[in-house]
């Protein structure tokens, strides 16, 4: 007895292909999934916009007190051991203090760029250039510091005589100067915090001005900028102050505090500025040398 055959004719189900329900259906759940994907893509790119902004607040934070530690630890190298100069002045501003630091200025050999007057020269207090002994390693536009047997005074180094060993001055001076008085060129840098308009909103930076040049920007979002002074006084806590008062305490002066406050550049996805802050003590070498 032969089989019957059986139809392989399709359905009429399947002959008309899906049915709308099952088209919504799949829609729906392309929808859902297209929804999701966007939902974690847009969260990942806020997680990564908040992660950008806490390493490059990190960053400035890290830049400001790794330059200003710097400068504080070298501050009064190559400078005179003797007298009343200053390495280091402040200004204290309430959690916006502006700090100057001088160091001297080296060759490319690292000695020291410094010089003096002729023994049997008086420099006197008027006129436009000083004589000294060489000119090496000094240039125009340089800041330079003239020291007598006390005290002294900064100027600016107009022109440099190579031929007659002479430095031009922007300034004539407070008094005149004996013979034999040190020259020195100064690296001397002004920081302090500036606040500016931004398009979205008002944002602090870190300025750094290197003698009488235009001060620059140099880190973004620093919005704090505190030093404070560790007094050789009352110790083993030790006194620390704000600022020392007169020469008797800048003589006392063991450890400076310093402590940087930076600020992302715009808010993260909570609405708030992400901050990082960083205190460091350092130990300058000369603040005001006997």
């Amino acid at each position: 007895m032969s089989r019957s055959k059986r139809s392989t004719r399709p359905s009429s189900a399947s002959a008309a292909g899906f049915t709308v329900l099952e088209l919504l259906l799949a829609v729906s759940l392309t929808l859902i999934a297209v929804a999701t994907t966007s939902s974690f893509f847009t969260m990942g790119r806020r997680v990564m916009r908040d992660q950008s902004l806490e390493i490059e607040t990190t960053q400035a934070a890290r830049a400001a007190i790794d330059v200003l530690v710097r400068d504080l630890r070298l501050g009064g190298a190559c400078l005179p051991v003797t007298g009343e100069f200053m390495s280091l002045e402040a200004v204290n501003g309430g959690g916006e203090d502006e700090v100057v630091t001088r160091t001297g200025l080296t060759r490319p050999d690292l000695s020291c760029v410094r010089t003096a007057t002729p023994v049997d020269t008086l420099t006197l207090a008027a006129g436009s250039t000083i004589q000294v002994e060489s000119v090496e390693g000094f240039s125009t536009g340089m800041r330079a510091y003239i020291r007598g047997p006390v005290d002294g005074e900064f100027f600016n180094v107009t022109s440099v005589d190579t031929s007659n060993n002479r430095l031009g001055r922007d300034r004539a001076f407070g008094k005149d100067y004996p013979g034999g008085s040190g020259v020195f060129a100064i690296d001397e840098r002004h920081f302090y915090i500036h606040h500016w308009a931004a398009p979205w909103g008002d944002t602090p930076e870190l300025m750094m001005q290197i003698g009488d040049q235009q001060a620059q920007s140099f880190a973004v979002g620093i919005e704090q900028l505190n030093v404070e002074y560790e007094l050789n006084r009352n110790c083993p806590s030790c006194d620390v102050v704000d600022n020392p008062n007169g020469d008797e305490e800048w003589r006392l002066v063991e450890q400076i505090f310093l402590t940087v406050t930076a600020r992302s550049d715009r808010k993260n996805q909570n609405d708030q500025y992400y901050r990082r802050t960083v205190r460091v003590g350092v130990k300058p070498r000369n603040l005001l040398p006997q």
